[in-house]
């Protein structure tokens, strides 16, 4: 009968693992952490409501069409919303002179978007006001 050896150093060596492969492995973990505490955190103090939309006048600039008046539309609230309608007007005391009207499509919670609404008359002459009249929840 032949003897069976119990020393197994049959086939190649284990390999060994290398300083880079270990950095990048750890560098793997702790993005998947962040980002499954990121959501954990997002999960857990989420909070319903309104979106809150402000407006802020950037620049006026006259051209061929008229005066644009460009803006930003932030959403400071925690819901989303869609189809939100801008209203800019030009007053004096109690009269409107003139008022202009955009529909931007969606703003995200917590972001803003820039957007212009075109007047005939200069909005330096009279009241700039600009202000959501209205919103849809997507």
């Amino acid at each position: 009968m032949a003897k069976q050896s119990d020393d197994k150093t049959e086939g190649p060596p284990p390999r060994q693992v290398g300083r880079l492969e270990w950095v990048v492995a750890a560098l793997g973990a702790a993005l998947v952490a962040g980002v499954f505490g990121m959501l954990l955190h997002e999960a857990l103090t989420y909070e319903d409501g309104p979106p809150v939309i402000v407006a802020t006048v950037l620049d006026v600039h006259r051209t061929e069409g008229g005066h644009v008046v460009r803006f930003t539309a932030e959403n400071r609230g925690h819901t989303t919303a869609a189809e939100v309608t801008v209203l800019g007007r030009l007053t004096e005391g109690d009269r409107t002179l003139e008022q202009a009207e955009i529909t931007l499509d969606y703003i995200a919670r917590k972001s803003s978007r820039e957007a212009g609404l075109v007047f005939q008359r200069d909005p330096a002459s009279a009241k700039l006001e600009l202000k959501a009249t209205s919103y849809r929840k997507p």
